[in-house]
């Protein structure tokens, strides 16, 4: 059976790869002190590149994988430019990162349709279920793991520094 794959397009802590390679592969992430479950399929992405979600990025509920901080939504009702990163995944590890991320509890359970690219792979997300979240501020640690994921992620982009420190 032949796989069938897609750009996971991520945001917020899964912009570093590190970290978004715990979904994947499973295992104790000391940042946040959380074990993953990891996906049934552990291969990494075929590749990964930059991706300019069009709709603004906010932080809220209370996570308590992140001491009591907010995590990072986007708001399908506001235009915007969120920086992202693309993830070459199978449909299938797609299905269980946005599981293990929380698709039950409702936090991440509605999938959002970028676009398709000339390979037809379509470009995909996930954010709140609900409307837009309480807004709560994140905590440090959630911020410089989105801060390594941007450096990483948008090398070129020196000025990001500017907004973290």
């Amino acid at each position: 059976m032949d796989k069938k794959y897609v750009w996971y397009v991520t945001y917020g802590s899964n912009i570093l790869k590190e970290r978004f390679m715990k979904y994947i592969e499973g295992g104790f992430y000391e940042a946040n002190g959380k074990t993953y479950k990891g996906c049934t399929d552990k291969s990494p992405p075929i590749k990964d590149k930059p991706y300019l979600i069009p709709y603004e990025l906010y932080f809220g509920n209370k996570s308590k994988t992140w001491n009591g901080g907010g995590v990072a939504f986007i708001n399908e009702d506001k235009r915007g430019v969120t920086l992202g990163r693309a993830y070459l995944i199978t449909e299938d590890q797609f299905l269980e990162i946005q599981e293990q991320e929380g698709s039950s509890d409702k936090w991440y359970g509605h999938t959002v349709a970028l676009h398709r690219d000339f390979g037809d792979f379509i470009h995909v997300t996930f954010t709140q279920t609900q409307e837009h979240r309480e807004e709560n501020p994140p905590n440090n640690n959630y911020l410089k793991i989105i801060y390594e994921g941007l450096c990483e992620t948008y090398p070129q982009l020196e000025y990001i520094k500017d907004y973290f420190h």
